[in-house]
């Protein structure tokens, strides 16, 4: 009777456990084709701790590209984050003294970490002079189903 109990015990361990990892895959979301059809920049949190970025930017010349793009404000000792925002900088470069007025369609993807009670996401966009060219802000899409992301909802 003893091992009964002892395996009863078990099978319940390994339910729970099953149970645990299921409920946390079903908060994971991943960049989907339809979210890369979209002409503009998305920001998933993927439930993990981690937040995929497509970058989008229209460039109004056609002399400019993207040189990096990382997680942070551009002078992090003289701008002030705030706990409700994640930041990318984006530096951009022109590519030739003299430009054509075209538009150019410019874009890179970053993974970065994510951060409970975070909603939006700047993206600033820096010139290679360190001048601030551009922003936009941008609402964090989170999977709220769960007990694992309503702190993060």
């Amino acid at each position: 009777m003893p091992r009964l109990h002892a395996l009863r015990a078990s099978a319940a361990a390994c339910a729970a456990l099953m149970t645990a990892f299921s409920g946390a895959s079903a908060d994971h979301r991943r960049i989907t084709q339809e979210d890369l059809d979209y002409p503009g920049t998305i920001v998933i949190a993927d439930g993990h701790g981690k937040v995929d970025v497509r970058v989008f930017y229209q460039a109004q010349e056609d002399c400019w590209k993207i040189k990096s793009a990382r997680q942070g404000l551009p002078n992090p000792d003289t701008d002030r984050p705030t706990d409700r925002h994640l930041y990318i900088t984006v530096m951009i470069d022109k590519t030739a003294e003299t430009c054509t007025s075209k538009l150019n369609e410019l874009q890179t993807r970053i993974m970065i970490d994510d951060k409970p009670g975070t909603i939006s996401l700047d993206v600033m966009f820096v010139d290679g002079r360190g001048v601030y060219q551009r922003s936009q802000r941008h609402r964090i899409q989170r999977e709220c189903s769960g007990e694992t992301a309503k702190a993060a909802c």
